[in-house]
């Protein structure tokens, strides 16, 4: 079975501060009990501690995709909207993560086009955040993993 989307899913999501060791763990657990022969790679991200999140990133390596694709990047920003919009992260943070996005990540053009812009507007817009929101709003439904 190919785990490179959860992987990757994974891995950027750490990189990022957005989950914990602990769900990376239950979901390297989870394929380790249920894949007669899981990759080598779960075993060493189970080996890993929890709170160590370079070694899980580390960990994850072997099974990511590279550069993470589209559908990664939405559903890690549908985590971002999902924090915004609880409360869990504030605006200053979102937007921090956001630039680290843009700066650590290879977007595909498009997204890093929108998502430059919706940083730009945020600058210079008077109602403060709306256009972060609305533009994080497009990535509510996104598919992949959710967190644990």
């Amino acid at each position: 079975m190919d785990y490179s989307l959860e992987a990757t899913y994974y891995r950027t999501a750490l990189l990022l501060g957005l989950i914990r060791g602990e769900a990376v763990h239950r979901w390297a657990e989870q394929v380790i009990e249920k894949d007669p022969e899981p990759p080598v790679a779960f075993f060493e991200v189970v080996s890993a501690l929890p709170a160590d999140l370079s070694a899980l990133r580390d960990a994850l390596w072997p099974l990511v995709a590279k550069p993470e694709p589209a559908i990664v990047l939405e559903a890690v920003l549908r985590l971002v909207h999902e924090d915004l919009a609880s409360g869990h992260r504030g605006y200053a943070d979102t937007l921090t993560i956001l630039r680290q996005m843009r700066g650590m990540l290879r977007l595909p053009s498009g997204l890093y086009a929108s998502l430059n812009a919706a940083l730009v507007a945020s600058v210079t817009e008077s109602t403060r955040g709306l256009s972060i929101v609305e533009w994080l709003q497009q990535f509510a439904g996104s598919e992949l993993p959710g967190r644990s």
